[in-house]
């Protein structure tokens, strides 16, 4: 009994032992290991710092691409970038975030040309149109963002768009509607530059009407705009075969069965005012 227990004893003393050298040598393969991986990032910091350090990598140029409304300064302004900072440790997020806190700019890229210029080129918004809200002006791009208010120094030969705020409230519907109709004319080579139109009123009722500079008033109604202005075109030429003036006439193209042409002039109290002339379509 004595030897069987001897025996047992000297068994489970090798299996610890054997196990015992196991665990050793993992613990010692994983300080290897970890040692391993703090000196390659020791090695991998020392190097990132020498690099960002040297001259070679200094920022001599900075190119900005896209500007129109503002200038290559204005963007150098805003990025506040340091005379001779490494390209390498530029925060091209931290210089997106300063250049779009101006209004005009809808994107921004940061990027690198090594080893020594820095590229910024920025994606301008583009102005349609001036939006009336209570007595103020603001622009308006073509994705129906408003986002300035005009101040002296804007472009202001653009259309005013007027209706739709009401009592300082924005109506969504009505804002699309308009910036349909000026999608379509100013990419639209049948109607005179958009630059002629002064105003487009949008109307819950009436739904739209151009304004231009030279007092032709055009009513659209809601929708297919492209076939309103088509059928405009034959009508401008009989009036000018007529000799009849443009300014002050009141063309309605919202009912799609005819088209009425109404003098607006301001006629004395007396004189009835003319009455409507009709294009059957």
């Amino acid at each position: 009994m004595k030897n069987i227990n001897q025996s047992k004893f000297k068994t489970r003393h090798q299996r610890l032992k054997r196990h015992s050298g196991q665990i050793l040598n993992d613990i010692f393969k994983v300080l290897f290991m970890l040692t391993g991986i703090f000196t390659v990032t020791l090695l991998m910091i020392y190097g990132y710092c020498s690099v960002i350090s040297v001259s070679y990598f200094g920022i001599r140029e900075t190119s900005v691409r896209g500007c129109k409304e503002l200038t290559e300064k204005d963007i150098l302004n805003l990025a506040s970038i340091k005379p001779s900072q490494n390209i390498l440790a530029v925060n091209a997020e931290a210089i997106t975030d300063k250049i779009k806190n101006n209004p005009w700019i809808k994107d921004v890229y940061v990027g690198r040309e090594f080893p020594e210029r820095l590229v910024i080129e920025v994606q301008e918004r583009k102005a349609v149109a001036l939006v009336k809200k209570d007595n103020s002006f603001y622009l308006l791009d073509l994705d129906g963002v408003v986002f300035k208010k005009l101040e002296s120094s804007d472009e202001s030969d653009l259309p005013a768009l007027t209706g739709c705020y009401h009592e300082g409230k924005l109506n969504p519907h009505l804002l699309s509607k308009s910036l349909e109709l000026l999608r379509y004319l100013s990419a639209s080579k049948e109607f005179p530059n958009i630059r002629s139109i002064a105003e487009v009123h949008v109307d819950e009722v009436f739904g739209l009407s151009l304004f231009t500079d030279n007092g032709l008033c055009l009513r659209l109604g809601y929708d297919h705009y492209e076939n309103k202005i088509k059928r405009l075109i034959p009508v401008m030429a009989d009036l000018e075969r007529r000799n009849i003036h443009l300014k002050y006439l009141l063309i309605d193209l919202a009912d799609p069965t005819k088209i009425t042409v109404q003098k607006k002039n301001i006629l004395p109290p007396a004189e009835p005012e003319r009455p409507a002339k009709g294009y059957r379509t």
